[in-house]
């Protein structure tokens, strides 16, 4: 079963395919068909060129030129939709270069058009990122990766060796509230709740042991 993305895959391709060939360079049939259509409407050639050169002069200055462009500018010509324009004279065919300019003016909406639909079809198309790293680019992720690691562990190990793992919570150490030296500077004089709480310490955990009746006040002063 064809997918969404490759139906419309199959379509912008389709519509790229006649954009690129009405933008295909006129040929020089397409310059006569050109000329002889706007001769018909009774437009008059430029006098400066001579006539045996006509076809020759406006293929060369036509070249890479889109047919689309010609064609259009052609019907505006004929039309007199150019009224506005300082460089075109109504009721005579513009000079080589004029109608080169005008024919591609006219096909600039198709370019645009082209564009727009080849960068719709890269975007379907695009590949995972991953897929478009270099070998190179990996390399060098892996290899911050891997340094990343080994300062982690290293941090980490020498953290282990400061604090070893369970030294906070081992119970065989006594405390001794007597022995704790606690100097003036020790606790900031501003904060006397911290000074209460280093001068209390045995009567508050004494306290706590009120409150739980699962540790006897022997077994707390024990400790």
């Amino acid at each position: 079963m064809i997918s969404p993305a490759q139906a419309r895959l199959s379509t912008l391709g389709r519509e790229i395919t006649a954009l690129t060939e009405r933008l295909a360079s006129v040929s020089e049939a397409a310059v006569l068909r050109s000329l002889d259509a706007m001769q018909t409407a009774g437009m008059t050639m430029p006098p400066t060129i001579e006539p045996r050169k006509i076809v020759a002069v406006y293929h060369y200055a036509l070249s890479g030129v889109p047919a689309f462009g010609l064609s259009a500018a052609t019907q505006k010509l004929i039309r007199g939709d150019y009224a506005a324009n300082p460089n075109v004279l109504l009721g005579t065919i513009p000079k080589p270069p004029v109608l080169a300019a005008l024919a591609r003016a006219e096909a600039q909406s198709l370019r645009a058009d082209l564009a727009r639909k080849r960068e719709m079809v890269a975007a379907l198309t695009q590949r995972p990122a991953d897929d478009r790293r270099s070998a190179a680019s990996r390399s060098r992720v892996r290899a911050l990766l891997q340094s990343f690691r080994q300062a982690h562990a290293a941090v980490k190990a020498g953290w282990e060796g400061a604090f070893p793992r369970g030294c906070a919570e081992d119970a065989s150490v006594p405390i001794e509230w007597g022995a704790v030296d606690i100097g003036p500077g020790d606790t900031a004089p501003q904060n006397p709740a911290a000074r209460g709480a280093f001068r209390d310490g045995p009567a508050a955990g004494a306290e706590l042991a009120d409150l739980n009746p699962s540790v006897s006040r022997e077994t707390f002063h024990a400790a």
